[in-house]
C-alpha cells in the first residue's frame, strides 16, 4: 500500500512537470510521443510478461494498479524529458550522462517491484531490462525525430 502512494505522488509531480516541457515541445510531438512511450512501454511488457512468461506478477487487482501508475505516468514523462534532452542543444557527453540516468531510473523501478515482491523475474534480468528500455529509447527518438519533421 505504501508503494501506491509513492506512485501516485511521483505522478502527480510527473504530469506537472509536462508544463515545463510543453514550453519547449510541440504540443502534437509532446502528446504523441507520451502516447507512443506507453503503447512500447505495455506492449513490451506484455510480450515478456504474458507471452514469453519471463515474468510473473500476483493476479491481486491492487499489485496490478500499482504498478500500471508509473507505467502510465512516471515512465512515459520520464521518456519524454530524455527525448527533450536529448535533442536540446547540450554536449554529446552529457546527453550520454542523461540517457544513462534515465535508462537506470527506469530500471529501478522495476527493480523496486522485484524488492518488494509485486514482480517475479523467472528467465529476466537486469540486462535484459537495460536492453528492452534502450530499444523503448531508440524508437521514441526516431518516433520523435520523424515527427518533429513531418510538423514543420
Amino acid at each position: 500500500m505504501e508503494a501506491m502512494w509513492i506512485f501516485i505522488s511521483l505522478a502527480i509531480l510527473s504530469f506537472a512537470s509536462l508544463s515545463i516541457l510543453l514550453k519547449n515541445m510541440n504540443i502534437i510531438n509532446l502528446w504523441g510521443g507520451y502516447f507512443f512511450a506507453n503503447i512500447l512501454i505495455t506492449n513490451t511488457g506484455i510480450i515478456v510478461n504474458l507471452n514469453l512468461q519471463f515474468t510473473k506478477q500476483d493476479p491481486i487487482p491492487i499489485i496490478f494498479w500499482v504498478q500500471k501508475i508509473p507505467e502510465l505516468s512516471l515512465k512515459p514523462v520520464l521518456l519524454l524529458w530524455l527525448i527533450y534532452l536529448l535533442f536540446s542543444r547540450r554536449t554529446v557527453l552529457s546527453k550520454i550522462i542523461y540517457f544513462f540516468i534515465c535508462l537506470t531510473s527506469l530500471v529501478c523501478i522495476e527493480l523496486y517491484f522485484v524488492h518488494i515482491r509485486y514482480l517475479e523475474w523467472v528467465n529476466w534480468n537486469v540486462y535484459y531490462s537495460y536492453a528492452r528500455y534502450s530499444l523503448i529509447i531508440f524508437l521514441l527518438a526516431m518516433y520523435s525525430f520523424y515527427l518533429e519533421k513531418l510538423i514543420n
